[in-house]
């Protein structure tokens, strides 16, 4: 049994060849490991030739800069695999990462398998926490232990199943289902808007126990730096998976998880336009807050979410939305400037 690995790769020369090196020293070894250039304008496309002479088993797509849906869309499309995994092009894995998962795949067959991970900091390791109590599941058993709380579980904001795609492996076919019809356009949430439609389309899930990902988080880029085109897609997997719900048989558990998803997306519109490399004028950023609040969709989203489960920042950003106070949510986003 083949696994496809497929690995974004976007001005990671710094971290790339310890990901590279750690999926080539899998003890596992029927691979097929795509590396995805994806327009990078640094010395990665030439590291990524360099693999791909080295070994046989390292396939090798350039392409245009479109983004991480779009590379991860295109090695998808070369990928041989019965099964396929992603890795970040800067992050790395354990030996056996493939192994575990391959003894998953052959003892149980599932439509996908999903293990734990580290988030890596600079100075500490920080192991995941799944809410996970069997080494399989059935559809049944999805139904009713993974679908109820897979997209919230409280407290705000916990996922009941995180929706990184590189703690998992999919079946292919299931994969290209799910991931193709994604536009190349979301540029936050992208893996949520394709792993709760696989898992929702699964009819099996296996779970490996132990940490076996190395999610590399840089925090400081998250709360410094401004993305001024955030407010156009932010809401773009929101609106994905709010399409997938109402169509599947699971409507009723889902949509309220949907809803405390949509708030935390909102939450981070917010604190964009809190931060302080924003340099929009007063009456440019209240346009952008009184686009959502002004949303009756998105009111009625909100509406349906229990005020009193929220922390404080928060309850004031939903509070804020649900009844239009667009200069008062627009003040307290400057207020956040002063702490972010």
């Amino acid at each position: 049994m083949t696994i496809s690995v497929i690995v974004p790769i976007y001005k990671v020369e710094a971290y790339l060849r310890q990901c590279v090196d750690s999926v080539l020293a899998q003890t596992y070894t029927d691979l097929d490991i795509v590396l995805v250039d994806d327009g990078s304008p640094d010395n990665c496309p030439a590291i990524c030739d360099a693999y791909a002479r080295k070994d046989a088993r390292v396939q090798v797509v350039h392409k245009p800069n479109g983004g991480l849906m779009s590379a991860r869309q295109a090695g998808l499309r070369v990928a041989k695999g019965d099964y396929v995994g992603f890795v970040d092009g800067d992050d790395w894995i354990e030996p056996d990462m493939y192994a575990r998962f391959a003894a998953a795949i052959d003892r149980y067959a599932p439509d996908m398998a999903l293990c734990e991970f580290y988030y890596a900091f600079a100075d500490h390791n920080e192991p995941s926490t799944q809410h996970l109590q069997r080494a399989y599941y059935t559809k049944a058993q999805l139904a009713q232990e993974i679908y109820p709380t897979m997209l919230y579980h409280a407290p705000y904001y916990s996922f009941g199943i995180n929706p990184c795609c590189w703690s998992k492996v999919f079946k292919k076919e299931l994969l290209e289902q799910c991931l193709y019809p994604v536009t190349p356009k979301v540029k936050i949430g992208e893996d949520a808007a394709f792993t709760y439609p696989c898992l929702l389309a699964a009819d099996s899930l296996a779970y490996v126990d132990g940490c076996l990902y190395h999610y590399r988080n840089n925090a400081q880029s998250m709360t410094n730096v401004y993305d001024p085109k955030m407010p156009d897609y932010a809401l773009i997997p929101y609106q994905i998976l709010k399409s997938v719900f109402e169509e599947s048989p699971y409507k009723e558990i889902l949509m309220p998880q949907l809803a405390y998803y949509l708030l935390f997306s909102l939450n981070g519109v917010v604190r964009n336009e809190a931060s302080p490399w924003n340099d929009k004028s007063t009456v440019d950023s209240k346009a952008v807050l009184k686009r959502f609040s002004g949303d009756a969709a998105v009111k009625a989203a909100l509406l349906s979410v229990r005020t009193s489960s929220l922390p404080l920042h928060t309850r004031v950003v939903k509070l804020c939305l649900e009844h239009g106070k667009v200069q008062l949510l627009d003040l307290y986003t400057r207020l956040l400037r002063y702490k972010l």
